[in-house]
């Protein structure tokens, strides 16, 4: 097993650093997978989650927005970190030329599945809304949108969509 792999099975066993919501404050979460056989490190799925029923996390640490499904039984599960080149924060548009690992030149756009990831990676992600709590700067409210391909431009796609609202 190569590093890269070993590191990504103990991160992703790390559980969240999600902050709560503020008392009384209630927040909407959804994931969804569309991805086509043989999406690498996926494989074909075509699932969705939300709250209350699942444990949707969304949330941002250290620049990175990242969002999974807590609940989803560890072969299945799916991580995907999205984070802006050179650590400046997400905002609203599309980050393409994406890396799969942090890069001061580029847009991280990284799927964890099974504990592997894909290198390299062709893609796309777009924010399509992103607020952060003027006092906190913890995260609000984001929708997000992922396209990754592995190893070439034509391969079969991974698609994601999440949401967090206030």
């Amino acid at each position: 097993m190569g590093r890269t792999t070993a590191l990504l099975l103990a991160v992703v066993g790390l559980p969240a650093l999600a902050l709560p919501a503020a008392a009384g404050e209630e927040r909407s979460a959804t994931f969804e997978v569309r991805s086509e056989a043989g999406s690498f490190p996926v494989g074909e799925r075509d699932e969705h989650w939300s709250t209350p029923e699942d444990d949707v996390r969304v949330w941002e640490l250290d620049g990175v927005l990242k969002f999974d499904v807590d609940s989803v039984p560890n072969p299945d599960f799916i991580r995907v970190e999205l984070a802006a080149a050179g650590g400046a924060p997400l905002e609203v548009g599309t980050y393409t030329d994406v890396t799969w690992r942090l890069d001061p030149a580029k847009p991280t756009l990284r799927v964890i599945a099974r504990g592997f990831v894909c290198s390299p990676v062709f893609g796309h992600f777009t924010i399509h809304r992103i607020e952060r709590d003027q006092g906190t700067g913890q995260l609000t409210d984001v929708d997000v949108e992922v396209e990754q391909r592995c190893g070439t431009a034509d391969a079969p796609a991974f698609r994601g969509h999440a949401t967090l609202s206030s």
